[in-house]
């Protein structure tokens, strides 16, 4: 767990909100996990997309 983090600092709350938006925009999903003592996870879904071609 990263100590470093000042949490007495208040934001809006709306990150979450913002990255859950994108990801649908984008045909994927995002998804949080936390547990005490160890920390929280985030992760990113992107659906596979075409593969760019090589020159």
């Amino acid at each position: 767990v990263d100590k470093s983090r000042d949490l007495t600092a208040k934001g809006a709350g709306l990150g979450l909100a913002i990255v859950q938006s994108i990801m649908r925009l984008h045909g994927g999903r995002a998804t949080v996990t936390s547990e005490v003592g160890r920390g929280t996870r985030v992760s990113l879904w992107f659906p596979p997309g075409p593969v760019a071609r090589q020159r």
